[in-house]
């Protein structure tokens, strides 16, 4: 065969190898875990798109406002337990918690006007776990244990984090890509509920009886799949997720 007959043949190849080349590449990039969002430290978070709604993936890490400004480290401070600014907690003081469940934030940090989110997202309304839980199957409003379905597709499946292999985590599938962690809570100083219990704090303030000093939040738990709405002081700690303003 002659260079001339041979030459269709070489071009040929060279081209399928290139076309495989490519979707190879294209596979590589695939993210299936959706853009990633950075705030003003640094702290890079992977999100999920759940119905009309994103979501960050991960427990904020956050240390400063949008603005700059610091935004005040409690852990150990006792003497903060009731002021009413924004306040930042490291359950129980140690690096290795925070860098797995993120900071646990008292609501005025996640209220303050000059925002704890980075700029294209915002801290969820109770309005907003309404639309997660509801989208996801439940009833977010069923009182007094809420939802009893919604949880189990809102926590990290398995033992890793939640519970352990005795103490079994009720439900969990994850099946939404939220991953909630049981960071636990800080109030009047004492760190609880780690491995047991998450909580992430909305921005909505309750309407009766205590207005000025309770707020929503939504919360998930070890031995249940509720995915369960609560009032609680201000001035706890819980954790924060955020949510993209492209939201509906």
């Amino acid at each position: 065969m002659t260079i001339e007959e041979e030459l269709p043949m070489i071009l040929a190849l060279c081209i399928s190898i290139l076309f495989l080349t490519g979707c190879k590449k294209s596979a590589s990039n695939d993210n299936s875990s959706g853009p990633t969002v950075t705030d003003i430290d640094g702290n890079v978070y992977h999100t999920v798109a759940i119905g009309t709604q994103t979501w960050m993936v991960e427990n904020l890490k956050v240390t400063h406002y949008r603005n700059g400004d610091l935004i005040v480290d409690g852990s150990g401070l006792e003497k903060l337990l009731t002021d009413t600014i924004g306040i930042r907690y490291a359950y129980d003081n140690t690096q290795a918690n925070l860098e797995v469940y993120g900071w646990l934030y008292n609501w005025y940090a996640g209220a303050d006007g000059r925002n704890i989110a980075p700029i294209g997202w915002h801290v969820p309304s109770d309005a907003d776990y309404k639309t997660l839980v509801d989208f996801l199957g439940g009833n977010y409003l069923i009182y007094p244990n809420g939802d009893t379905t919604a949880g189990g597709a809102l926590k990290e499946a398995g033992v890793a984090h939640w519970g352990n292999v005795n103490y079994p985590n009720v439900g969990a599938t994850n099946t939404s890509g939220w991953t909630g962690l049981p960071g636990g809570l800080c109030e009047g100083g004492v760190y609880a509920n780690l491995h047991t219990s998450g909580n992430w704090w909305t921005t909505t303030t309750m309407e009766a009886p205590n207005p000025l000093n309770f707020a929503y939040n939504m919360g998930l738990f070890v031995l249940t799949k509720n995915a369960k709405r609560s009032t609680w002081l201000k001035t706890s700690a819980y954790s924060i997720r955020c949510l993209s303003d492209q939201s509906k």
